[in-house]
């Protein structure tokens, strides 16, 4: 079995971009020809359902947009947040823009090797891209980036290991999708048709009526937490790295288990506020600017919470009764919090029937992310000792993959 040698990406690969064809000129737009850009590259197999704009033969050759054969890497150059140095492999032939990156391979040189080096790499490729003011990639410096690359049937043995474990993340994250899905379409069932008296127990209620401002105040012994969109009540320290909180914390609101906390601040896709139920096992304090309630009963707060998880619901309740103030701020009192009306279930046996769903099904999608989390740091230890030549595949492994 060969060692590993060191090479760089342009010893091994043709590096080009693409074009844009003017803007101003319908002539180049929506003819039949592909057009990717760097949305589509997100690390993943690029297909053509993703694909949003198309050019025209014209549009073609009057710009430096150029056709990529299919099969080929392509890399994101540009672009904020995680795009910049993501890849993909087109699966069909396409024209690219001037953002993405065509990594077109030699002969000897296995693409889902590469692939998979590349991926293993992404955090280094985007700190190239950081270094002397550089703001975005270059095929300059794509050119540069290093790859450890062993025997030619090697690299088909590795990547093809890897891909097992790309398969079973695939279908962890599509089960995630649809049972998402599911939940989504339970919701929609339950809260967005006029379902007034359709369903026995349920009515429409004020707020008030359901939930009640406590009022208990910090005794000084609990942790400090926020509020988080995805994970609901969070430890400050533990979610964000520090306590954001006062020196003195006297009159911070105390949550029990099963309160219901309004922040009353914009975040995201809730700009009037998250609504969050606390399952925190013990006692918790929060800022004095957010409301907390306890509801009727732990179960009808499982049923707001879920409510309150859209952001057009909560939106479709908050909008009516809070006031935006300058710079974003919002502008509501626990009272006018509880003013509003929704339809919900008043009967326990109701309630106990939506909450049991709603719990299952978030627990089973909570344990479907963990394995998915636990498969990605799975293959990321793999990657690291088989791109590198640390671990080697066995030599029987191997002679399958040589060439007759």
């Amino acid at each position: 079995m060969n060692k590993y040698r060191r090479v760089v990406l342009g010893d091994i690969a043709k590096i080009s971009s693409g074009g844009t064809p003017s803007r101003s000129n319908p002539e180049y737009w929506d003819g039949n020809i592909p057009w990717v850009k760097t949305a589509q590259i997100q690390n993943r197999i690029i297909n053509e359902e993703s694909v949003d704009e198309w050019i025209t033969e014209e549009g073609l050759h009057e710009s430096s947009a150029k056709i990529i054969s299919a099969e080929t890497i392509l890399m994101a150059m540009y672009g904020q947040g995680k795009t910049r140095g993501q890849i993909g492999i087109l699966t069909f032939d396409a024209s690219i823009n001037q953002a993405c990156a065509a990594i077109e391979l030699k002969k000897g040189v296995y693409r889902d090797y590469i692939y998979q080096a590349l991926l293993a790499n992404y955090s280094r490729i985007r700190n190239m891209s950081n270094s002397g003011g550089q703001a975005n990639l270059s095929a300059t410096l794509i050119k540069e980036i290093p790859v450890m690359l062993p025997s030619f049937a090697e690299q088909k043995a590795i990547a093809d290991l890897l891909f097992t474990w790309d398969q079973a993340i695939e279908k962890t994250e599509r089960l995630i999708r649809a049972k998402e899905r599911q939940l989504d379409a339970y919701a929609r069932n339950l809260f967005d048709r006029r379902n007034d008296g359709k369903y026995d127990g349920w009515k429409v209620v004020e707020l008030k009526m359901v939930l009640t401002e406590h009022g208990d105040k910090s005794i000084g012994i609990e942790e400090v937490y926020s509020v988080s969109v995805h994970k609901g009540l969070v430890n400050q320290v533990e979610h964000l790295g520090r306590s954001f909180s006062a020196a003195n914390t006297d009159n911070y609101n105390r949550v029990h288990f099963g309160d219901i906390v309004y922040t009353k601040s914009p975040t995201g896709d809730f700009p009037l506020g998250i609504v969050k139920q606390s399952y925190a096992v013990k006692d918790v304090i929060v800022s004095p600017l957010y409301g907390v309630f306890t509801p009727k009963t732990f179960n009808l707060g499982i049923v707001l919470d879920f409510y309150f998880s859209s952001p057009a619901r909560a939106r479709n309740y908050l909008f009516p009764i809070v006031q935006k103030g300058a710079k974003n701020t919002i502008a509501i009192t626990n009272k006018t919090f509880l003013s509003n009306t929704l339809h919900l279930p008043v009967d326990e046996q109701a309630q106990k029937e939506v909450a049991e769903f709603v719990s299952a099904a978030r627990k089973e999608i909570d344990l479907l992310k963990k394995l998915a989390d636990k498969y990605k740091t799975q293959k990321s230890g793999l990657m690291q000792k088989m791109l590198t030549g640390e671990w080697k595949v066995k030599p029987e492994i191997v002679n399958q993959y040589m060439e007759v």
